[in-house]
């Protein structure tokens, strides 16, 4: 993703985190201060994610011998460790609001939502085309759930503006909370899967050990083989295989590290060849 465009979306967001927390706080919306908590959140994302953009793309290190490129995972489950921190207090501030509702302006909250409606629509629409990055999928997930919130804030604002139940707004609180609890478990979830070096694609082991058999017929044995990722992005393969007493020539192996890399997109591929031994 371009730079410029996400500092764009980032300042867009920054003045809109302002004007909705001064309105939230001003007119005693719990549904508007919830969104604005989570439009907070999006702004740190933001933030770490640009940051995160360039680091990836140092060049490797001495002591960085893979570079920086699992930085974007880390800025994912930091992403969604701050949100999940950030759940407690907004159940917590609904249940008192529930408890004790106050009376609040609908037409000003309601016309504060439909902007960040827009703001959150344009930064949606400027991320969404970069999911495959974790580290930008996080930021995503973070404005989608902006965006959801906003379009509770309107309906609240409309159902209290035209029923007087001032309890809406406290709920619809929560239903932008629960809103964002569940893409975030699954970003925390992903994001640990990663670092616990698992496999974060949908290549299957079976598959692999498939088409090298296939292949490669002078393969008799395929042992130790792994699959991990640095990122959603780049995975890797490391396995050795056992020959039939063929010796593989340099452009052998580059031809089957090419068609791994072809078949299942691996970024980098760790193969050993050892001859099969017979037994005098």
């Amino acid at each position: 993703m371009d730079a410029n465009n996400q500092r764009s979306v980032l300042i867009a967001t920054i003045v809109y985190f302002f004007v909705e927390l001064f309105g939230g706080l001003y007119y005693h919306s719990l549904a508007l201060v919830t969104d604005a908590s989570f439009m907070a959140i999006n702004v740190t994302g933001q933030l770490i994610a640009l940051y995160v953009a360039w680091l990836a793309k140092k060049s490797p290190t001495k002591t960085k011998t893979f570079g920086y490129e699992r930085a974007k995972v880390l800025s994912g489950l930091f992403n969604g460790i701050l949100v999940g921190f950030l759940l407690f207090y907004v159940f917590f501030d609904a249940y008192n609001k529930i408890l004790h509702p106050e009376p609040l302006e609908a037409d000003k909250i309601l016309l504060i939502a439909v902007i960040g409606l827009a703001v959150n629509a344009y930064g949606f629409f400027m991320f969404y085309k970069h999911t495959a990055d974790i580290n930008l999928k996080g930021a995503t997930m973070l404005i989608l759930n902006d965006l959801l919130g906003s379009v509770g804030v309107i309906a609240a604002a409309i159902i209290i503006r035209f029923t007087g139940l001032y309890v809406v707004d406290a709920l619809t609180g929560v239903l932008i909370a629960l809103l964002v609890a569940y893409p975030t478990y699954f970003l925390i979830r992903d994001s640990i899967h990663i670092l616990m070096e698992g496999n974060p694609g949908k290549i299957a082991p079976e598959e692999v050990e498939t088409f090298i058999y296939r292949n490669f017929p002078d393969i008799t044995e395929i042992k130790d083989m792994h699959i991990w990722g640095l990122s959603t992005e780049k995975i890797m393969l490391a396995v050795r295989v056992r020959t039939n007493g063929i010796t593989y020539q340099r452009d052998s192996i580059r031809d089957m590290k090419s068609n791994l890399r072809s078949q299942f997109g691996f970024s980098d591929i760790y193969l050993e060849l050892y001859e099969h031994k017979h037994s005098n």
